[in-house]
């Protein structure tokens, strides 16, 4: 460890206020302020440094999420790098860096919009893209007065806009928060606890989620009490973006999918049963990746039952062995004898060259008189007429 030349170097580090009265620079940063600049700068970009690296491990190609939130990650990491820059290109690079954070913000209320999206009514997609459109003028304002502040270029616009940037960042934000709780308790009829309780890794994410909301919050105070304006430190909104940024990052895909592989592998260790039931005790229904419904089950109810037939084994088919019941069932093979009778075949059987007519010839009908007796009258033959 360097010697120190006083003791007082090591007392508590707190951006202490300045008496300068031009935009800040480089040179105007006091002991203190420095030091807790440049540990919120290395914070934040070490961990942006590591969320990288777990979107490079978890990276599929040809996915447009992924590639955001890759791209948001890059783009917000060169904001905490200004610190090594001395005057005059200290309030260039800080500018050129902060609109490259500018446009990090707006790529992830793109992908919270994307993760949200399947919860999302149509008109209610249509709303979240359209009034992020709307703010975007706002933000090239904002560039454009940073670049005048930082650099004395005469416009000190910057004071008055900055107090405004959580109205149009963070909105999206709250509402994808909200919008993905309230999905958990009315789509799937999940308890958060529960949920919480079934998947750590999604724990973490709501968390993360909670914790940048808290930061963002504190910011929003900071600024509007400008508490920070005379040192111009202010590390609430790094602790803020790193936090979103990992809640974008432990999951990689839309909220649908990762709730939907969830629930799926929570039925698929249940054991045989697929028992859901929603806060109210009412039966509800989710749907799976690809649009089909599953719906809530009792235990699933095991009947003793001849085995399936099986399919034969050559070197074409493969066989398909049911599972043995356990319990064995006796079988009876009862085998009844025939006997089998050869009878040679007559050539008047023979269709082709047989006289013998195809139908039979009806046989003659006898009739009886009815005035002769009954014992010794004749019998007619043919077709009989009765005489009178």
């Amino acid at each position: 460890m360097a010697p120190v030349d006083s003791l007082a170097a090591l007392r508590k580090r707190s951006p202490a206020p300045s008496s300068r009265t031009e935009p800040p620079t480089r040179s105007s940063l006091t002991l203190d302020g420095g030091f807790l600049e440049a540990w919120a700068q290395g914070y934040n970009v070490g961990a942006l440094c590591i969320l990288i690296l777990i979107v490079f491990c978890n990276y599929r190609s040809g996915i447009l999420l992924h590639k955001l939130i890759l791209l948001e990650l890059v783009l917000a990491l060169w904001h905490g790098t200004f610190i090594f820059v001395d005057d005059p290109a200290y309030g260039w690079y800080l500018s050129s860096t902060a609109t490259l954070l500018f446009i990090s913000y707006q790529l992830h209320n793109v992908v919270s919009w994307l993760k949200i999206r399947p919860f999302l009514p149509k008109w209610g997609s249509r709303l979240f893209i359209v009034t992020l459109i709307l703010v975007q003028p706002f933000w090239v304002v904002e560039a454009w007065s940073n670049f005048e502040y930082f650099n004395s270029l005469g416009n000190n616009a910057n004071e008055k806009t900055r107090p405004w940037e959580a109205l149009v960042r963070d909105p999206w934000w709250i509402f994808t928060t909200w919008k993905l709780i309230d999905a958990i308790k009315k789509t799937y009829g999940f308890k958060l606890l529960a949920l919480v309780r079934i998947n750590s890794r999604f724990a973490v994410m709501l968390a993360c989620m909670f914790i940048s909301i808290a930061f963002l919050l504190t910011d929003v105070v900071v600024n509007a009490l400008r508490v920070t304006r005379d040192s111009g430190i202010n590390p609430y909104w790094r602790f803020a973006l790193v936090f979103k940024c990992a809640s974008d990052t432990i999951f990689l895909d839309d909220f649908k999918s990762v709730l939907d592989d969830i629930i799926t592998r929570s039925f698929n260790s249940a054991g045989g049963t697929a028992h859901r039931r929603s806060c109210s005790g009412r039966k509800t229904s989710a749907s799976f990746r690809d649009g089909s419904d599953f719906i809530e089950v009792g235990p699933v109810a095991t009947s003793i039952s001849s085995p399936r037939p099986t399919m034969t084994n050559n070197r074409h088919n493969s066989s398909f062995k049911p599972r043995k019941p356990s319990i064995s069932i006796p079988k009876i093979h009862v085998q009844k004898d025939t006997t089998v009778t050869s009878e040679p075949r007559k050539s008047s059987h023979e269709s082709g060259g047989s006289d013998r007519e195809m139908l039979p010839v009806p046989e003659s009908a006898f009739y009886r008189s009815s005035k002769s007796n009954e014992s010794s009258g004749p019998l007619s033959m043919g077709h009989a007429s009765y005489k009178t």
